[in-house]
């Protein structure tokens, strides 16, 4: 799993990585992605709604996202689910 040294980090290398889902033509992904981001509201139930997004992206895109963007987000998604768990 990748530490993050703050929050900000954590969602410049979210909004990175989502452009390039999208760039590669799973807008769909990207959209589910945007929504659970969105959720963030600097409470555990917003952080649980970006996870739970994450998860649900994983589970309907395998075999549509390349693994090094999978990977990714696999390793967002202990990130967050980290956060979630501690809160």
């Amino acid at each position: 799993m990748k530490e993050f040294a703050s929050s900000e980090k954590f969602f410049a290398a979210f909004r990175g990585l989502v452009a390039r889902i999208e760039k590669q033509g799973n807008a769909e992904a990207a959209r589910e992605l945007r929504g659970g981001f969105a959720c963030l509201n600097g409470l555990t139930d917003g952080w649980a709604l970006l996870m739970e997004s994450i998860d649900r992206t994983i589970k309907e895109n395998k075999g549509r996202i390349p693994e090094p963007e999978m990977s990714e987000l696999r390793g967002m998604f202990k990130s967050v689910k980290a956060i979630v768990h501690r809160g």
